[in-house]
């Protein structure tokens, strides 16, 4: 089977809702096209053609289950359906900046909101470091003035914080990173995407093509979202160089 063909059977909702379907679990034939909302018919029907492109099966109690290569396709979707999801903002972006492992897992960010305007994914950043009880990562072209604020407050109850910052940084007026004991920086030559990260959620942005950051980013806050918000800001962390 090639590309184009697996597409071709997959290019079908009721499918596609078949294979989720499978996903969570052997079902019966009668099973399934009650959760699809399809007749026995219809349900048999796609059953068979996801059967001859190999990615559904039957157990040996006639049950319907997704084949190895079923589920290894399904694991790969959510890449496809992220992108799609949010097309138009993937049009304006540029993700080429960022290592190519972390385009192709960016589906672990399903379910992110996206902030409506800059000065609520400002707020969605502030909250997560007033929010954090362990540590506060932050990886920035520039420094706010009331994050510096609240960061400093954070650490002052124990938060720990790091911070990944481009050289050559001039903080605006009013902000002296030397002043902010105890955090922990490292210099990188440029800043790919923006981030912000506490234990628990975390705010991202990515530039736009003309290479200007865009600050209106996605509020993550699931669980695979988060582990992918944490190995991008340790990519960067180990690759940067101390103050």
């Amino acid at each position: 089977m090639n590309v184009e063909s697996l597409f071709w059977e997959l290019a079908s909702r009721d499918r596609m809702n078949i294979v989720k379907a499978l996903e969570r679990g052997r079902r019966r034939l009668s099973w399934i096209a009650e959760e699809v909302g399809e007749s026995v018919q219809e349900t048999h029907r796609n059953l068979s053609r996801l059967s001859r492109a190999g990615l559904v099966d039957k157990d040996g109690e006639g049950y319907y289950v997704l084949t190895a290569f079923g589920r290894y396709v399904l694991a790969v979707l959510p890449t496809l359906e992220f992108l799609c999801e949010h097309r138009s903002y993937f049009e304006s972006h540029d993700l080429s900046r960022i290592p190519l492992k972390f385009v192709y897992r960016i589906g672990e960010l399903s379910g992110s909101r996206r902030a409506p305007d800059t000065l609520t994914a400002i707020r969605y950043s502030e909250i997560i470091i007033e929010e954090s009880e362990d540590y506060v990562w932050i990886i920035a072209e520039q420094v706010l003035a009331s994050a510096a604020q609240l960061a400093s407050r954070k650490i002052s109850e124990g938060v720990s914080l790091r911070v990944v910052v481009p050289r050559g940084l001039k903080p605006p007026p009013g902000v002296d990173l030397a002043s902010l004991r105890n955090v922990d920086v490292r210099l990188i030559d440029s800043v790919d995407a923006v981030l912000v990260l506490n234990e628990e959620r975390a705010c991202l942005a990515f530039p736009r093509l003309d290479g200007e950051m865009d600050y209106r980013g996605f509020l993550v806050e699931s669980r695979t979202g988060h582990e992918w918000c944490k190995d991008l800001f340790e990519y960067y962390w180990d690759r940067g160089c101390l103050v």
